[in-house]
């Protein structure tokens, strides 16, 4: 990915996380998309961006198959389409969404979905297939933004869990990085909407409540989330 220039960032995309149609990994892989993808409408492959995991990999800090995990789960909600296998090239909708010159028209999009600010109308307007694109409010991360879309520095504070059932539920939470390591993330330029100190909130504060209802998805939890540490996903268990 290039790590300079800029692209349009609408406030309404943390919907995605209020909602649940994303986990927060997810949402980051498809805002690191976003940021990778080709901006200029007059090339053919307008919208289109490669994905390799084990270079995404090292971005994240994480394993390549935890990468491809993700990326699975964006391709299969619809929010990313395949173009050519061999490349490893996909697309995402609606690329003119997030530009602002060579056809671009980020404040055309701005304008509508500020008219009409449902879930339902962001969708049609970034996913594929809408309909794949499921609520969940149960692993929902219930971060308290409302439809107006308040800036970050506007609901620090405002974080909140669902309440705690009685099965056993695992807390998902981001690795936190050294300060030197945000500032150097900010300095590469991967995320130029979001401030250092910004960045640190974000991982210190987001997390995911994930209800155990199988042997099997918890062992897809521990390899996805905890790289098949069990040690630490039971560290992270709170019932």
């Amino acid at each position: 990915m290039k790590l300079n220039g800029y692209r349009a960032s609408h406030r309404n995309r943390w919907l995605l996380i209020k909602k649940g149609v994303l986990n927060p990994q997810e949402f980051l892989l498809l805002e690191y998309y976003f940021d990778s993808m080709d901006f200029d409408s007059r090339h053919g492959n307008f919208g289109a961006f490669e994905s390799y995991p084990e270079e995404i990999a090292k971005d994240f800090n994480k394993k390549a198959e935890t990468i491809q995990d993700w990326h699975n789960n964006l391709l299969a909600k619809g929010f990313i389409q395949l173009i050519d296998k061999k490349r490893k090239l996909f697309k995402v909708k609606s690329p003119e969404r997030y530009g602002t010159t060579f056809g671009c028209n980020a404040q055309d999009f701005a304008k509508n979905e500020k008219n009409t600010p449902t879930l339902d109308f962001l969708l049609q307007n970034i996913c594929f297939s809408p309909e794949k694109a499921e609520i969940n409010p149960q692993n929902n991360t219930n971060l308290a933004l409302d439809n107006n879309s308040k800036p970050l520095g506007s609901f620090k504070g405002e974080l909140g869990l669902s309440p705690i059932s009685s099965k056993k539920v695992v807390v998902i939470k981001q690795a936190i990085r050294s300060d030197q390591e945000y500032q150097d993330i900010y300095s590469r330029g991967d995320f130029l909407s979001l401030t250092p100190d910004d960045m640190k909130w974000i991982d210190q504060n987001i997390q995911e409540k994930i209800e155990i209802e199988s042997d099997e998805q918890e062992k897809e939890i521990v390899r996805i989330y905890f790289d098949g540490d069990w040690g630490k996903y039971r560290s992270s268990l709170i019932s």
